[in-house]
């Protein structure tokens, strides 16, 4: 079953809802939190590890730096023995020469390079000091331009058999006649290299010089390109895998000088770290979800408890326990739901005992409607009994005196054809009236207004007969019907009770009811005295049968007024309607849509809540005693 079927399944209980969405949102809220916390951290990190990176390089640019001032001083040294040197024999200059740079080679192990330049010739000596590596000679131009610092400088120059060595040159040119460079320093090959990862304790280094690694820790990447950029010193870079580098610069673009620089390489410091944040925040999260899903437990029991009750108490009401009530013990939320709860309970309780009040009424109606209708059957038998069969008899016997008539006297054809046709016309006449007083085939054919002309025209009675608006648009056919009889009968108590000089009936419609208005200028009478139960009740039946209502009021001497109000559109979610759902489909169960209303204006029966129905009147008659 998927998450969502089982979210709107009917058998998911509100706890294990409540704790699924307190653990999904706990859970949602440690994952946010976890990665927003990563990147956060890492990118923290990140900075910190480049910032303590850099450091490390600029402690080795330091370093070399320091070196170089170190040599430097050195060579200052040998520069002011030179020049307090008596200005005699090249020999002289030589051997101090000699001595110097081999005090400063002794003074400093590395320095396994030593030599004198001459500058005019650019030719260099080693004095006989013994050497691994010979200096590369440069040329007089460059070894010029060298000269004309006073000061010494560190540079990287070519060596004889290839390579590369880092050296201090110092200018001396009072030596003699000739001015002289003296030359100390190391080659930079992979035991430089170990010598910087010793320094730095870094993971690799590699010493690049113009563009090509010419040494490094890892004997696999010399000759290889540089693993950044080299010419970008005192920068750290980050590359893709994530380690980090660094350049020191060691030389540089000019005279008997080589662009090169030291490069610290440092795997990724977050690597390992991560590992150990990654299960350190997974131990605290499955902690969080833990300790969350227990508290998440015992939280929505206190929540759900009240809201359980008022479930069990809510399907004991469904089932028809309509005296079991909603405990209100709280004024939160959950209490002030009860207390609608509670109310709702008391209004179906008391609107059920309306319906069922109305259910018998409509069962008394039906049953009177049922007696009417046979009442009528029996009328309309007496009339055809004492009016279409007599006529029928003697137009029978008509009919046996005119053949013996016609077979004495052949010339009397005309006489007995006329008698015959005369009475054939006044039965066509009783069946019309017959038919008339069934159904009146004018109201289906041309609606109401039409029909009521046709009634009214034949009475003696006169009848002022308004329409709103005039013609009457065409409703609904059983409205129509029912209007029409309703006028009909009002019609016909007039003529036969009121004693009535003048009837005025009106019919309006609107977008909403069918309105019907008759009144009569006679005696009138009391709707609550005895002797008009049954045509008042037949009326009513008729009006509230649509679900429209009717008010009669009359008086002694006050003549008699008959209001009805026929609602165009039968309203589906009325008690009546319900009513008549069961009484026409089965049995289903009563649906009321106006819980807990204290009165139900709209429903057909009109029944207020706010007064006993007696046994002797139809609930909404509110005073109008049944006739």
């Amino acid at each position: 079953m998927s998450p969502s079927r089982w979210w709107r399944g009917p058998g998911t209980g509100i706890l294990p809802r409540v704790l699924a969405a307190f653990v999904a949102t706990l859970a949602v809220a440690s994952l946010v939190t976890v990665v927003l916390e990563s990147r956060l951290t890492r990118q923290q990190l990140e900075d910190q590890a480049i910032t303590l990176f850099g450091e490390v390089g600029d402690v080795l640019d330091a370093r070399i730096a320091s070196d170089a001032v170190r040599t430097s001083q050195l060579m200052s040294a040998v520069s002011q023995q030179l020049l307090a040197a008596p200005r005699g024999g090249t020999d002289d200059a030589d051997e101090l020469a000699r001595r110097t740079l081999s005090v400063v080679r002794t003074s400093d192990a590395p320095l396994e390079i030593v030599g004198v330049v001459e500058v005019r010739s650019g030719q260099v000596q080693t004095l006989g000091l013994p050497t691994r590596w010979g200096i590369a000679p440069p040329s007089p131009d460059a070894a010029t331009e060298v000269a004309r610092r006073a000061s010494s400088s560190q540079r990287v120059v070519p060596l004889q058999g290839g390579g590369y060595g880092l050296v201090y040159v110092l200018s001396v040119d009072r030596l003699g006649m000739q001015p002289r460079l003296l030359v100390t320093g190391f080659p930079l090959n992979n035991v430089a290299a170990r010598r910087y990862l010793e320094q730095t304790g870094v993971d690799e280094i590699e010493l690049v010089v113009a563009g090509e690694v010419v040494a490094a820790t890892d004997d696999a990447r010399v000759g290889a390109p540089p693993v950044g950029r080299w010419d970008l010193s005192r920068e750290t870079q980050q590359l893709e895998d994530g380690r980090l580098i660094r350049y020191v610069a060691l030389g540089a673009e000019r005279a008997w000088d080589t662009p090169a620089a030291v490069g610290l390489v440092s795997d990724d410091p977050l690597a390992s770290l991560d590992g150990a944040l990654a299960r350190t925040r997974a131990l605290m999260v499955v902690l969080l979800l833990v300790v969350g899903g227990a508290l998440a437990f015992a939280l929505a029991k206190v929540i759900t408890r009240p809201l359980i009750g008022l479930t069990a108490t809510a399907t004991a009401i469904a089932a028809g326990d309509l005296d079991r009530s909603f405990d209100i013990e709280r004024s939160d939320e959950i209490g002030r739901l009860a207390e609608a709860l509670e109310r709702m309970r008391r209004g179906l309780r008391a609107q059920l005992l309306v319906i069922r009040r109305q259910a018998e009424a409509l069962q008394d109606a039906a049953r009177r409607m049922v007696g009417v209708q046979d009442a009528e059957r029996q009328r309309i038998a007496q009339d055809l009994h004492d009016g279409i069969q007599q006529q029928l008899v003697v137009l029978r016997m008509q009919v046996g005196a005119a053949r013996r008539e016609l077979e004495q006297d052949p010339g009397q054809v005309e006489v007995v054809t006329n008698d015959l046709a005369e009475s054939i016309d006044h039965l066509l006449d009783q069946l019309r009236t017959t038919g008339q007083r069934l159904f009146p085939a004018i109201l289906s054919d041309r609606g109401l207004g039409p029909a009521l002309f046709s009634l009214t025209a034949k009475l003696e009675l006169p009848v002022d007969l308004w329409f709103t608006p005039d013609p009457l648009p065409r409703v609904d056919a059983e409205v129509e019907i029912n209007a029409y009889f309703l006028v009909s009968e009002a019609v016909v108590n007039t003529i036969k009770h009121a004693e009535a000089s003048r009837l005025h009936v009106e019919i309006s419609v609107d977008d909403t009811h069918l309105y019907v208005h008759v009144h009569d200028d006679g005696v009138g009478f009391d709707p609550h005295g005895p002797g008009h139960r049954g045509g008042l009740t037949h009326m009513r039946d008729r009006v509230q049968a649509l679900g429209g209502v009717l008010d009669l009021t009359s008086a002694g001497g006050e003549g008699t007024r008959v209001d009805a109000a026929f609602p165009l559109q039968r309203p589906s979610g009325s008690v009546v309607g319900a009513l008549q759902v069961e009484q026409d489909r089965g049995d289903p169960p009563v649906e009321v849509d106006l819980l807990g209303q204290p009165e139900l204006p709209e429903d057909r029966v009109r029944v207020l809540l706010d007064r006993a129905v007696g046994d002797g009147e139809l609930p909404g008659d509110r005073g109008v005693a049944p006739s």
